[in-house]
Order: C-alpha cells, then structure tokens, then sequence
C-alpha cells in the first residue's frame, strides 16, 4: 500500500511538472522569443520639444473637443500635433486621461478644460520653471482675450476645420471671460451672444475656443523654444 501510494505521487509530480514545462514552453513560443523585460525606456522628463504649426494644432483642438470635451480636446491636439512632427515618445501619450476636465472638470465649471488641457501638455515638455511662465501667461492672455477669435470664427464659415459636420457654420459672437474659470467664461458669452448653455451654439463656442487656447499655448512654446517669448499679459493684480 506504501508502496502504491508512493508511486501515485511520484506519477502526479512528473504529470505537473511535464504541463509547467510545456505552459513555459508555450509562452515562449508565443512571444517567438524567451521572455525578456520591456526593453522601451521612457525619456526623462520633461520631454524634448519641437516647434509646431500653430494653425494646425488650432484645427486639431477643435476636432479633438469633438471627441471629448475642452480638456481632452486642447492636450489631444497639441499631443498629436507632436505625434505628426516628432512621433516617439509622444505616441505613447494616453490622452484619453484628459477627458475628466470637460466643463472645467466633471461638469464643475472650475479651471476651463482648454486651459487645464493646453497647460499640461506645457508641463509634458517644459521644466518647472518655463511652465510656471508660459501657463501664468496663457491663464492672463484667455482672461483677457475676446474669444473665439476672428480666425475661429473663419475656419468655420469657410468650413475649413476637420470636422466633417459642424454643430453650427455660423459666426460666433466673442465675450471676454474675465477670469480662468469655465462658468465665468460661459456665462459672460452667453450673457453677451443671448444663447443658453444647452444651445448648439454655445457647444460650438467652446470647441473653437479649445482650438484657440491650445493655439496660443503652441506659440508660447514656439517663442520659448526660439527665445523670443516675452509675457505680454503679465499676472493681473
């Protein structure tokens, strides 16, 4: 009876390590190589940056708002505008993650997702200190700019965005938000064109304003990378 029973393990030992051995093998097979580590390292931050086309990145912002909102819709842009000039590693990028500052961060209306959207792609490819600058100008230049701009308001008319269907072709009156927050930019524009905050109307405003936003943030970091920035719209008192 010992006997029988020692032979019994000694069958199920063989029979596990014989499907460990083949699992292994398999996994192997699969990869078409041994398993190894990820050789892809990821870059240290903050990540190079190269000069992009300012309009071109106005268009992306807009379409991408399409896909996900004002803060989806300015990081996606600028990112992929970096994915069509540079590539790795800004293709790794998730930019889906940005999708959480749609109407100033889950409908909140606090910080405008084009401005939370634009600054971290800022953040993406400058050090503390150029981010500090170029994100205080951009917040300073978007409370005080009529909004969307003359530019916005053309691409539309003369359908040149890339979106197949606009919410609306129209030319958009501009209002000044007076501040970085989506309500007060909202609510001034709506108090200011006589549209509501559930008009078509309203929704096409801030996609082209995503694309304005995101543009001016290109341009900051086109004139810093040139060296040629200086704040025009220093921190207000």
């Amino acid at each position: 009876m010992i006997q029988s029973d020692r032979r019994a393990f000694l069958r199920r030992t063989g029979e596990v390590a014989g499907i460990a051995g083949f699992l292994g093998t398999t996994a192997a097979g699969l990869s078409g190589c041994p398993p190894t580590e990820n050789p892809y390292i990821i870059p240290a931050w903050p990540w190079a940056y190269s000069a992009l086309d300012v309009e071109r990145v106005r268009k992306l912002g807009h379409q991408s708002f399409y896909a996900g909102g004002c803060c989806f819709g300015a990081f996606d842009g600028i990112v992929r505008a970096l994915v069509e000039a540079v590539g790795d590693p800004f293709d790794k990028v998730v930019t889906g993650m940005m999708r959480y500052g749609a109407g100033g961060a889950a409908g909140f209306g606090s910080l405008c997702g084009a401005l939370n959207g634009s600054a971290a792609a800022i953040g993406l490819v400058s050090d503390k200190d150029t981010q500090n600058k170029l994100v205080a100008e951009l917040l300073s230049w978007y409370a005080a700019t009529p909004l969307p701009t003359d530019i916005a308001n053309e691409y539309a008319r003369d359908h040149a965005y890339l979106v197949e269907t606009l919410k609306t072709d129209e030319w958009l009156e501009s209002s000044v938000a007076g501040g970085e927050l989506c309500h007060l930019s909202v609510t001034n524009w709506c108090l200011t064109s006589g549209f509501k905050e559930s008009d078509i109307q309203r929704s096409e405003r801030c996609a082209r304003l995503t694309g304005d936003v995101a543009a001016r943030a290109v341009e900051l970091l086109n004139a810093n990378l040139a060296g040629t920035f200086v704040s025009e719209n220093p921190l207000p008192s």
